[in-house]
């Protein structure tokens, strides 16, 4: 297990940021609220994928939720609709900056500038509409098995526009995303681990220690080849194949040509650890 050398709150308490050597954890701090997305927590967990995107010495991120009932049930709608629509003026510079800024739901859930680094969610309970759109976010998908997964928006009249629409009918086949989509019952961890919306399930008490397991892992790994193979994985999902190949080879090239590259086949033949150093 990685030593914490960074423990702190962003934006008070709402998200919790936590530095572990080469990994981030951050994890929503909500849990008597379900774990929704107040003013607070749109702008703290916006600032914490930002943090990860700019910080070299993070190589892999894990987003989880205190509790054992609820990962992320949304958006506190409460809280943040009449922010949006103006009729609740913002009582803190954090509100000020969600009501000011058009693009923190986009930032929240991945959608503005990519982030290419590996992001592992421990899903500790409900995701439902924000929730389960958070998690189509995440690369690696750990779910406990009490865990449930559903986008409700079209019973309250509204859709699911943080990414679901566009994403979940690339990341499952078209009967399974749209059984979600259109407003039914939740699913269970088993249901979407049989989907393929999840990568595993397991009892509650194992989950964070699986997220570690993963962490290590992946944290292990040279970045830049991380990086590559996630930015190739994103940018060429919907190419025709010969351009996507194309696109592979040149990450694959520039790959090959890091310090990195070079310090993986000699620690391999020296029968050593390598030390990648993201160069």
């Amino acid at each position: 297990m990685c030593v914490a050398t960074d423990v702190r709150n962003t934006t008070m308490s709402a998200i919790l940021f936590e530095k572990r050597g080469h990994q981030a954890w951050i994890t929503l701090n909500r849990p008597e609220a379900k774990n929704t997305l107040n003013g607070e927590a749109f702008v703290g967990l916006a600032d914490a994928w930002d943090e990860v995107r700019a910080d070299d010495n993070i190589r892999v991120a894990v987003v989880t939720a205190a509790g054992e009932q609820d990962f992320c049930c949304g958006g506190d709608l409460g809280d943040v609709i009449p922010l949006w629509t103006g009729t609740r003026e913002a009582a803190t510079p954090l509100e000020e900056r969600l009501k000011n800024d058009p693009l923190i739901s986009d930032k929240v859930m991945l959608k503005g500038e990519p982030l290419y680094k590996p992001v592992i969610s421990a899903i500790n309970g409900r995701a439902l509409g924000g929730g389960t759109e958070l998690v189509q976010a995440t690369d690696i998908r750990l779910a406990a098995d009490h865990a449930q997964f559903g986008l409700p928006e079209p019973k309250l009249g509204i859709v699911p526009g943080a990414g679901s629409m566009v994403r979940l009918t690339r990341q499952l086949p078209w009967a399974h995303a749209m059984k979600i989509l259109l407003g039914g019952a939740p699913v269970s961890a088993q249901e979407a681990l049989a989907m393929g919306l999840v990568s595993e399930v397991l009892p509650i008490g194992e989950l964070l220690a699986r997220a570690e397991h993963y962490a290590e892992v992946v944290s292990a790994q040279a970045p830049l080849a991380l990086q590559a193979i996630k930015r190739t994985a994103l940018e060429t999902h919907t190419q025709p194949w010969a351009e996507a190949f194309q696109f592979e080879m040149g990450q694959a090239a520039e790959v090959m040509m890091s310090k990195d590259a070079r310090e993986g086949t000699k620690a391999f033949r020296e029968k050593r650890t390598p030390d990648f150093k993201g160069q």
